[in-house]
């Protein structure tokens, strides 16, 4: 059993207390009350190997001066001051032998996994698993693999985990963590390549606020795309870093239309590598038979004897009809608003990896148009996937699908992309109030000392104010205003 047991030697006046715990399995918390003065600390971890230790800061509301506590049978001096502890500060943990750990306290989301195999691609592998969030710690039972393609490759790994109620993996345990959905599946994802750690967070809450999804009156409860949000991972008593933890684009995020008998119903497509069809360049065969075709994978429906009728009649559509077809259709089989948010989007953060790959292809129900999800945001604002900088401000991105719509004009589509341009750009795309957020998560994850622990883990990590000063350069000058108001005329 792990034990935190804590007596108070400074100015603590009085008993933690709200806090909300499941237990199950090996680990659980030991709480005393047979003496006036001893008090709990429900989350804390260690990384000995880094001599750091990071503890979340509702466990020490009521916690000051030096405290004496029994971690894993073993006793230590937490030191702190006599003022509420503080994430911008660090303070001391000394074991029985005299070693100093530096101690940080973290407001976001603390998790903890203990595994005995290693974490492979596939499958999932069951762990222990540890959530401090807020006032609430639940302990339980994770699998957790490797998640992603060329991201393998990072020392920082990215994790896909599903939550249980025990350890056999049969029933699922859903977690509802601050204003993210309430689920059983998370992605923890690593952000290694991100040199500031902060890209596809802010991108993603851009789109979320850019846009709506059409059918929103029917689905009060669809997004538009995922929800992230930052945490902290430590793994068999491990700190691996700061990560993202992110919602799955999935039918349920969407709220896509069920399948019914043999009916398809919702739909959704990811584009996961370049070969044709999700960029719209050209149409392989179809092959009903396979999961993948043109670039995609199939996500919902569980596959029919026809998964890919639809998508196929639509890029077909797209590629091989005539314009007086093109432009009465389209806006019937494709959400107009959609491509044109997405098109933007996509422009003034320069996401060129996002065009046909790291993209998904929904339909809300049979009969109604296809949308798009941005998904893989971290080759934006003047780096690419790999993190690297690419400085390029002065090109245009475009598929198959939008170079289509610009030729063809259908609806006024150029007229309804130059006004909703307009739109953005005197709003979330303007340019210093995108610089403003920018710096506003640097400032976060410094002032935090987030930073700070995650160059201790990985030690190649820069975050001096030169990332920052590059990045707001590259978008004072991304900014497309007038490439896209001559959109048409040349």
């Amino acid at each position: 059993m792990i034990s935190y047991l804590i007596k108070n030697q400074g100015h603590c006046g009085c008993r933690m207390r709200g806090f909300i715990l499941f237990v199950c399995g090996l680990f659980s918390v030991a709480i005393s009350s047979a003496q006036s003065d001893l008090y709990t600390l429900q989350s804390l971890a260690i990384d000995d190997s880094l001599s750091m230790a990071v503890i979340h800061t509702s466990m020490l509301k009521d916690v000051r001066g030096s405290v004496q506590l029994s971690y894993k049978n073993e006793p230590y001096t937490l030191e702190l001051s006599k003022e509420e502890a503080s994430t911008e500060k660090t303070y001391r943990l000394l074991n029985s032998n005299g070693k100093v750990y530096t101690v940080y306290v973290t407001r976001h989301s603390l998790l903890q996994f203990y595994i005995d195999e290693p974490i492979v691609n596939e499958p999932k592998r069951m762990a222990t698993f540890i959530c401090t969030d807020k006032d609430t710690i639940i302990e339980t039972h994770a699998g957790i693999e490797l998640r992603g393609s060329s991201s393998l490759v990072f020392p920082k790994k990215t994790y896909d985990i599903n939550v249980y109620t025990s350890s056999d993996g049969v029933s699922n345990q859903y977690l509802k963590m601050d204003d993210m959905r309430t689920d059983d599946d998370w992605i923890l994802d690593g952000i290694h390549n991100e040199p500031l750690r902060f890209r596809s967070h802010l991108s993603y809450q851009l789109w979320k606020e850019i846009h709506t999804p059409y059918y929103i009156k029917k689905e009060p409860k669809a997004k538009a795309g995922v929800a992230t949000r930052f945490c902290e991972v430590f793994i068999n008593d491990r700190y691996k870093g700061v990560y993202l933890l992110s919602e799955q684009v999935d039918r349920k995020l969407l709220k896509l239309k069920k399948q019914k008998g043999d009916t398809t119903r919702g739909e959704l497509f990811q584009g996961a590598r370049y070969l044709g069809a999700s960029s719209f360049d050209s149409i392989p065969k179809k092959k009903n038979y396979m999961l993948s075709w043109g670039g995609y994978d199939i996500k919902y429906p569980i596959p029919t004897n026809t998964p890919w009728d639809h998508l196929y009649d639509f890029t077909d559509f797209v590629l091989h009809s005539d314009d007086t077809a093109f432009a009465k259709e389209i806006s019937s089989r494709f959400d107009m608003a959609n491509v044109i948010d997405y098109f933007l989007f996509v422009n003034a953060l320069r996401a060129p990896d996002n065009l046909g790959k790291n993209i998904y292809v929904a339909r809300y129900k049979e009969g109604e148009p296809y949308f798009y999800v941005p998904w893989d945001l971290d080759g934006t604002f003047g780096t690419i996937f790999s993190g690297r900088r690419i400085s390029t401000t002065n090109d245009f991105l475009t598929n198959g699908l939008l170079r289509r719509l610009i030729a063809v004009n259908p609806d006024n589509f150029i007229q309804r992309f130059q006004e909703r341009w307009i739109e953005l750009r005197n709003g979330v795309f303007e340019t210093t109030a995108l610089q403003q957020r920018q710096s506003d998560f640097y400032t976060l994850l410094k002032d935090n000392l987030f930073y700070e622990r995650e160059q201790k883990r990985w030690s190649n990590f820069v975050y001096d104010a030169e990332g920052l000063t590059y990045m707001n350069d590259w978008t004072e000058k991304r900014l497309l205003d007038g490439y896209i108001g001559r959109m048409g005329n040349e």
